[in-house]
């Protein structure tokens, strides 16, 4: 099953032809909402906010919910770095604690998608629509299971083996891929 996910994710691969450099705007601007609304809900105490900040969080919880967010080629380029890094089990760490270094030797799902963001991006963007739909590819998974941490726990999970984990990121990069196409018809 993982090398047809992966096979059907690399077939869909648009042609970069710059059509999604039109929206990376509106990823910025939208990260940019999200990482405003974060730094609220972690320094204010909800009984404390303001109407902005409950009109902010409201924009950036429907934008954490959304399974509709615009993509790029970046997000594929994250996500196919990611399965790179993740190539085999041995490169898989099954017991995530969300501390990730560019020394190690076997990654989480968390840390491969962090890892490849640095590498592809320069930077890390916990938000990004890459990250968000392989939580969302996780949370369907998990339906029921009542995890803090979606990745770290799915990752830890003994239910989880390792193409369980690495197909995660192969579904999500299939979303993404499709996204785009859709964004850029007719290229």
């Amino acid at each position: 099953m993982l090398i047809s996910l992966t096979a059907i994710a690399l077939v869909l691969a648009p042609a970069s032809t710059g059509c999604e450099a039109g929206f990376e705007q509106s990823i910025a601007d939208e990260l940019a909402v999200i990482q405003r609304g974060m730094r609220v809900y972690s320094t204010v105490p909800q009984a404390e906010w303001n109407a902005e900040q409950r009109a902010l969080m409201t924009e950036t919880m429907t934008l954490l919910a959304a399974r509709d967010r615009p993509v790029s080629q970046l997000d594929l380029d994250i996500l196919d770095r990611a399965l790179s890094i993740l190539h085999g089990e041995a490169a898989w760490d099954r017991a995530d604690d969300r501390e990730c270094s560019a020394d190690d030797t076997s990654w989480s799902i968390f840390c491969a998608l962090h890892q490849a963001s640095i590498a592809v991006s320069g930077g890390y963007e916990h938000r990004r629509t890459a990250l968000q739909e392989v939580r969302f590819i996780i949370q369907d998974r998990s339906a029921g299971r009542d995890y803090a941490h979606r990745m770290m726990d799915y990752n830890n999970d003994p239910a989880t083996d390792f193409d369980a984990a690495r197909s995660s990121i192969a579904e999500a990069r299939i979303v993404v891929a499709e996204r785009l196409a859709a964004q850029c018809p007719g290229e």
